[in-house]
């Protein structure tokens, strides 16, 4: 049988108890506060053991996977708090038009903002992408409402075979003001500067 010291840290009003059971145990047993933690721990743990173990098998497994991760160059993205309020700022900016455009854009919490795109039942959406950065996800969507706009102003006619700058500029005057003055209201509605 091995031994091991193990510390438990005692709150601040069950030390009281403890001290007190502890003058009482030495004047029968002579033990001092280590001793008598020692055999509590040992009258009570045989089940506590058991679940200990348990827990520890499944932090290793977490803490191999993080070793793995971070040997091969993987690590997690996180958001800061700035950032996930600017990005929450820009998703509820575009949140009329991203069911036109059959695009979600989810909180993850500490992983960012996702947004999902061609969704095919009954398998889900094919594609994910992670956003970190507010203005990454702006410009993101900004383009895919772009697009749109584009698409279903040149539907069927040879322009939709041009690039998407040659695209704009074969669109009417006012069709393009409309569609810019439209990044100028998205941009104000999610506070993000454009440069």
């Amino acid at each position: 049988m091995k031994l091991y010291k193990i510390t438990y840290i005692v709150e601040d009003e069950k030390n009281k108890r403890l001290s007190e059971l502890a003058e009482r145990y030495a004047k029968v047993k002579g033990w001092n506060e280590e001793d008598l933690l020692q055999f509590a721990v040992t009258s009570t743990s045989k089940d506590d053991i058991e679940e200990k173990l348990l827990f520890l098998e499944e932090q290793i497994a977490f803490f191999e996977e993080k070793q793995r991760q971070k040997e091969s160059g993987h690590t997690e993205t996180h958001i800061s708090e700035d950032e996930r309020v600017r990005c929450k700022k820009v998703a509820d900016a575009f949140a009329d038009e991203l069911d036109d455009l059959e695009i979600k854009v989810l909180d993850v919490g500490n992983y960012g903002f996702v947004k999902l795109t061609c969704y095919d039942y009954p398998y889900g959406f094919a594609n994910t992408k992670a956003f970190t950065n507010g203005l990454e996800l702006f410009m993101d969507l900004w383009n895919e409402w772009f697009e749109e706009q584009l698409y279903k102003n040149i539907e069927n006619t040879l322009i939709m075979e041009m690039e998407y700058e040659e695209m704009f500029q074969c669109l009417s005057q006012n069709t393009r003001e409309k569609i810019m003055a439209k990044k100028e209201y998205f941009a104000k509605k999610a506070e993000i500067q454009m440069v």
